[in-house]
């Protein structure tokens, strides 16, 4: 007995918009992947929403069931989430979620209709970044935060200016 085996070939692509595209050419379909809010933070709920589409037609999978998995945190390699059984009626399926970490997350889902003659996996890549965690914790406003650091610079410079001053008096 032969066995062969052949690896599905699988492409993902970033849209103008955010979306994400998963393309499986071997079953015929493509993932579409997005966020809410297009950049999630830590501590915030975010949504993940994926849709299953035919490659050839657009039109929605239907009658799918899927599980996603997600592994980041300090490892990178530690899964933080893992959801299965989800009904996907229209070929649409929404993950509520909450990273609690900085980092970069790998969203792995994994679509079967019922009918189980469409199976695929398809991977997405989150960025939490540091950044929107600090904005966040200065209520996401720039002019604050800028206000903050102008406000302590120039009381550490008083406070020098005044040392010296006694210092020398």
């Amino acid at each position: 007995m032969i066995v062969s085996f052949i690896p599905s070939i699988a492409y993902c692509q970033v849209g103008t918009n955010g979306t994400k595209t998963w393309l499986d050419k071997d079953n015929n379909i493509k993932i579409l992947f997005n966020t809410t809010p297009a950049q999630p933070t830590i501590a915030t709920p975010s949504i993940l929403s994926f849709t299953v589409q035919n490659l050839a037609t657009g039109k929605p999978v239907t009658n799918l069931l899927a599980r996603v998995a997600i592994l980041g945190g300090a490892t990178n390699q530690e899964t933080t989430f893992q959801m299965t059984n989800i009904s996907a009626p229209d070929g649409h399926y929404t993950v509520n979620v909450i990273f609690q970490d900085i980092g970069t997350y790998q969203v792995i889902t994994r679509v079967t209709s019922q009918s189980h003659n469409v199976s695929s996996l398809a991977s997405f890549t989150v960025a939490v970044p540091a950044l929107q965690s600090t904005l966040k914790l200065l209520g996401g406003n720039y002019i604050i935060g800028i206000s903050l650091i102008i406000a302590m610079a120039a009381g550490v410079a008083s406070f020098l200016i005044l040392k010296i001053t006694v210092y020398k008096g």
